[in-house]
């Protein structure tokens, strides 16, 4: 084979090639959009599931329905972690105004250590 007909050769074998790769890169690009649109629905989505559970929906019903649980669970309202701060600080307030018990320690004058022999 000449050095002519190896580079035809070649030529033909990268076209078919390069035909192969082109439904993939349309594809490609197209899943990529979607994702995008797929990612911007996460953050709703999540919040829409859980305004459906804050309704009454349990989960088990809510996937009877064919809705799946978000990937993302939206973050907790802040009332509730107001109400939690709340109960925490009057937990520290109350012990912190009650004096702590300080057990009786017997003391029987003698500065040397337990065990050791005086």
């Amino acid at each position: 084979m000449s050095a002519h007909e190896m580079k035809q050769r070649m030529e033909e074998i990268l076209a078919a090639r390069k035909e192969a790769i082109g439904p993939l890169l349309e594809v490609q690009g197209q899943r990529a959009d979607l994702l995008k649109q797929l990612a911007l629905l996460d953050k709703p989505y999540g919040e829409a599931y859980a305004t459906a559970e804050a309704g009454g929906w349990s989960l088990e019903e809510l996937a009877a329905l064919g809705a799946e649980e978000p990937v993302k669970r939206p973050k907790p309202r802040s009332r509730a972690r107001r109400a939690n701060t709340a109960k925490g600080a009057e937990a520290t307030v109350s012990s912190a105004s009650s004096p702590a018990a300080v057990p009786a320690q017997d003391s029987t004058g003698s500065a040397a250590p337990l065990g050791a022999d005086a």
